[in-house]
């Protein structure tokens, strides 16, 4: 006589999830490769490098970045706004208003020695562009003064990996290197850069 089986067997097998790879972030000397070969090579994305490495900001939080939340003088930024990619839409919206998103961060001198030069280059831009030009508040745009397309900017950077000779990574996993708790000015990559501390002449 047969035996009925009222279980569900596979539910008596116990199945191990798999653990998730650790994100292995670029060596300083591999951070510093990149950068200056960004800065030598002029790459209009060069500030947001920079800005990622060191301070561990986002892409979203840097691709949204706005000149009102930069202070060159004092050398602080505030990150309130970002940029990303919703349902076919490309959307700049406030933060979130955490303890987090409204801290106040302290400029290096790589950081303040980038965006300086990224002020510059924009000014360039849009005197070339001429009435071309998509007149905003955004720190980081394209040649005609739009936003940068976030996925724009991961194709940008795994090109940049390819032409300075690094391991290619995520631009998420390059954030592991400068988490925010660290302060800007015991980074360790903006004191080994020296080179990208100090702007090139255009």
């Amino acid at each position: 006589m047969e035996e009925r089986i009222y279980k569900n067997v596979a539910q008596l097998v116990k199945v191990q999830r798999a653990r998730r790879k650790r994100p292995d972030p670029w060596s300083v000397e591999e951070a510093c490769s990149f950068l200056e070969n960004a800065q030598t090579w002029r790459d209009y994305l060069y500030a947001a490098y920079v800005l990622i490495l060191v301070l561990g900001l986002r892409k979203g939080e840097v691709l949204g970045l706005t000149w009102s939340d930069v202070n060159l003088d004092t050398g602080e930024l505030h990150f309130r706004h970002q940029l990303q990619r919703v349902r076919r839409r490309l959307l700049h919206t406030d933060t979130a208003k955490t303890e987090a998103s409204e801290a106040v961060l302290p400029l290096p001198d790589i950081c303040l020695a980038a965006l300086r030069l990224r002020k510059r280059e924009q000014e360039a831009a849009m005197e070339r562009a001429k009435d071309l030009w998509t007149a905003s508040d955004l720190v980081f745009t394209t040649r005609n003064g739009t936003p940068v397309e976030p996925r724009n900017s991961t194709r940008e950077f795994d090109r940049r990996c390819e032409r300075a000779g690094v391991r290619r990574i995520r631009v998420h996993d390059t954030r592991h290197r400068a988490p925010r708790s660290t302060p800007p000015s015991t980074s360790t990559l903006g004191s080994r850069c020296r080179s990208c501390a100090t702007p090139r002449s255009r």
